[in-house]
């Protein structure tokens, strides 16, 4: 039996107003034809981290809106800090990189800035793994930044975070990747492909380079980079 303290939440993310954003993203998406396949990988009910190839900001709209098509559910994104805070009301949660700390110069602020950072960023684990145990979608960019057109390289703490959580929680719970790939992002009506891949499963923590392995390559082939 799991002794470990439950952290009470609740759900941060308010469906009315993710739906109107919703609405709106899909008439600001309707500059691309969005082209999707492999939608049956995506969780129709439980549980879920996507894991979306990270080309430019418009993926949230192709990722958020596609989602919503094929399973009528809304997910939680993880986001930077420094995005307006009203996203988090569309179900937006602000994680803190390390970049973003490092540009502080003055070094009292800087190690000022690293606990807080520190803070939050466990409080953002803690829900995020409330949100995995109460079948909740989450996504997130595992290159941590923006890399169009090419791969960058994947950032392993979210799927850490996920072992971490399945071990103490004792579930399970399916790693998404998702391939995007843009024909053009200047002509109007060129295609934006949205491609979902096979689930991958892992079992514990010590499966960690096999599951960073895996989603990197499936995240090339998926958004036409190999």
């Amino acid at each position: 039996m799991n002794d470990t303290p439950v952290e009470d939440f609740t759900l941060r993310r308010i469906d009315p107003w993710a739906q109107v954003v919703r609405v709106c993203s899909a008439g600001f998406l309707s500059y691309h034809r969005v082209v999707a396949e492999g939608v049956e990988n995506l969780p129709q009910e439980g549980a879920g981290l996507l894991l979306p190839k990270h080309h430019a900001y418009r993926d949230i709209l192709v990722e958020g809106v596609s989602l919503y098509k094929y399973t009528s559910r809304f997910a939680t994104f993880v986001m930077k800090r420094g995005l307006w805070r009203i996203l988090e009301l569309s179900g937006g949660v602000k994680v803190t990189r390390p970049k973003d700390v490092r540009r502080l110069k003055n070094r009292e602020q800087r190690r000022a800035a690293i606990q807080r950072a520190r803070e939050a960023n466990q409080e953002m684990q803690a829900y995020l793994s409330w949100l995995y145990r109460n079948g909740e979608l989450v996504i997130s960019h595992p290159e941590g930044m923006r890399y169009k057109d090419h791969m960058g390289p994947l950032q392993k703490e979210i799927v850490e975070h996920l072992l971490q959580t399945q071990e103490t929680w004792g579930i399970q719970v399916p790693m998404i990747p998702i391939g995007i790939e843009y024909e053009s992002y200047a002509i109007p009506g060129s295609r934006a492909y949205f491609r979902v891949g096979e689930p991958i499963w892992a079992q514990a923590l010590s499966d960690l380079p096999e599951v960073v392995d895996a989603l990197d390559e499936q995240l090339r082939r998926l958004s036409g980079l190999d």
